[in-house]
C-alpha cells in the first residue's frame, strides 16, 4: 500500500471508532439526569433506553445506533477506501460503542449496531441467491421452538446463529463480505452468552446432574472419534476408539467383581459412578461401546447421522429438560424432548450439506432418534438410539429410499 493509503485507512478506523463511541443512549439519560448505566440493566444501548426513558428516546437511540455502523461504511468508501477498511471502520464502530474512550471505556454492548451490519450482509446474501430466504424459514422453526421450550430471547441467537454462520460458508463461500459477517456473528453470541449468565436465567437445580456435569461437558468431544473416522479412514478410527471402550469396560468389570473398590467409589468418589450405576455398567461405557458398534456395524454416512443424533440429542435433551421441564412425558419432559428435536434439526441440516446421503433416510432417522429416546423406558438410550435409528436407517438405504 502507498503511504497516502496507509493514512487513509488508519483514518478510517479512527473515524470508526470515534463514531461508533457517539452514544445518544449515555446523552439522553444525562438530558433527563441520569447515568443510563446504573439504571435498569445498566446498559448503555437501546433496549435499557426503551424501558428507562420511554419510546421518545428509544425510538431515535434505536435508529442511530442501528446505522451507524453502516453509514461508517458508506462514508468511508466515498473518501477513497478500499472495501475491507471501509468495513472494519463499520467494526470499529461496534468497538466504540462498547468502549467509548470518554466513558472510561464503559459504554453499551453493541448489539443495535451490529444487528444493522448483520441486516446489511444477510441482504447481500439474498441478492445473490434469493433461495438462501427459504433457510430462513427453517431457523424460525427452530427459533420457536426453543422460544417456547425456555422462554430466553438472548439465547435464541446463540443457538441459532452458528447455524446461520455456517450456512453461509456452505452456500457463499468466496464472498467478500463473510469475515465480516462471522465476527459479527460472534460478538452476537457472545454477548448473549454474557447476557444469560449475567440474567441467571438457565439454571438447572437438580442435585444429581451438579455432581454429575462433567459426564454432559465432555460428551461433545466424542466427535472427535466421527472426525477421525473422516480423516484416517475406519479401522484406524475403530482402533482409537476401541481402546478407550475396553478401557472403560476393563474398569467396570473390574469393580464389579471387586466389591471393595466399588464400596470406595461408591462413598469416596461419588461424582464418578450413579447410584443405579453401582451394580452394573455405567452408562458413560454403555455410551462408548455403542458408538464403537454403531461406527463398526453401519454405512459410514448412516454412522455418522446416528452418532451425532446421540451425542447431541441428549445434550440438548437433558439440559433442556432439566432447565425448563415443565410437563412430563413417560420418563422425560416435553420441552426436553422438543430440544432433543431442535438439536436433531441443527445436527440433520449440517450432515445434509456434509455427506451424501438419502433426504428421506435423514428424516426418517431424525423422526426416529427422539421417539426412541422418548420410549426407551428402562433401557439405555444410549444403547437405543444409535442401534435402533441406525438399523432402520440401513435397512431404508438397502430398499432404496
Amino acid at each position: 500500500m502507498e503511504p497516502l493509503e496507509i493514512m487513509i485507512s488508519i483514518l478510517s478506523l479512527l473515524f470508526g471508532y470515534f463514531f461508533g463511541s457517539i452514544n445518544p443512549a449515555y446523552i439522553f439519560g444525562r438530558l433527563k439526569k441520569i447515568d443510563i448505566r446504573e439504571v435498569g440493566s445498566k446498559n448503555a444501548g437501546t433496549t435499557n433506553t426503551f424501558q428507562m426513558l420511554g419510546a421518545k428516546y428509544g425510538i431515535p437511540t434505536a435508529i442511530f445506533d442501528i446505522f451507524k455502523g453502516l453509514l461508517v461504511i458508506l462514508i468511508t468508501l466515498s473518501l477513497g477506501t478500499n472495501v475491507v477498511v471501509a468495513h472494519l471502520s463499520g467494526l470499529m464502530t461496534i468497538v466504540g460503542h462498547v468502549f467509548p474512550f470518554y466513558l472510561r471505556f464503559r459504554g453499551g454492548q453493541g448489539v443495535a449496531t451490529a444487528m444493522g451490519m448483520f441486516l446489511f450482509y444477510l441482504v447481500n446474501y439474498f441478492t445473490i441467491k434469493p433461495e438462501f430466504f427459504f433457510f430462513l424459514f427453517y431457523l424460525l422453526l427452530l427459533v420457536a421452538l426453543f422460544f417456547y421450550i425456555s422462554k430466553i430471547g438472548n439465547l435464541l441467537g446463540v443457538i441459532v446463529l452458528p447455524l446461520l454462520g455456517y450456512s453461509v460458508y456452505i452456500n457463499f463461500p468466496d464472498n467478500q463480505y463473510n469475515l465480516f459477517f462471522w465476527i459479527i456473528l460472534v460478538h452476537i453470541i457472545t454477548i448473549g452468552i454474557y447476557n444469560i449468565l449475567k440474567e441467571g436465567k438457565f439454571k438447572i437445580e437438580d442435585t444429581n446432574f451438579q455432581i454429575y456435569w462433567w459426564r454432559v461437558a465432555i460428551r461433545p468431544f466424542a466427535i472427535i472419534f466421527l472426525i477421525s473416522y473422516s480423516i484416517f479412514t475406519k479401522v484406524p478410527s475403530l482402533y482409537i476408539l476401541g481402546s478407550v471402550t475396553l478401557v472403560l469396560v476393563a474398569f467396570d468389570i473390574f469393580r464389579l467383581m471387586h466389591k471393595k473398590t466399588n464400596e470406595v467409589l461408591k462413598t469416596k468418589v461419588k461424582a464418578l459412578l450413579r447410584k443405579n450405576e453401582i451394580k452394573t455398567f455405567s452408562s458413560f461405557t454403555i455410551f462408548f461401546v455403542a458408538l464403537f458398534i454403531t461406527l463398526l456395524i453401519f454405512p459410514k454416512e448412516v454412522a455418522f447421522i446416528a452418532s451425532c443424533f446421540l451425542i447431541y440429542g441428549d445434550i440438548f435433551g437433558k439440559l433442556f429438560g432439566l432447565a425448563f421441564g415443565r410437563h412430563k412425558i413417560l420418563n422425560k419432559t416435553l420441552e426436553g424432548t422438543l430440544a432433543y428435536v431442535g438439536s436433531v434439526l441443527i445436527m440433520g441440516y449440517i450432515l445434509y450439506t456434509s455427506l451424501e446421503i438419502s433426504l428421506i433416510v435423514l428424516i426418517l432417522g431424525g423422526i426416529l432418534a427422539p421417539l426412541v429416546e422418548m420410549f426407551s423406558m428402562n433401557l439405555n438410550d444410549n444403547f437405543t438410539v444409535p442401534l435402533i435409528t441406525g438399523s432402520i436407517m440401513t435397512v431404508a438405504l438397502l430398499v432404496g429410499l
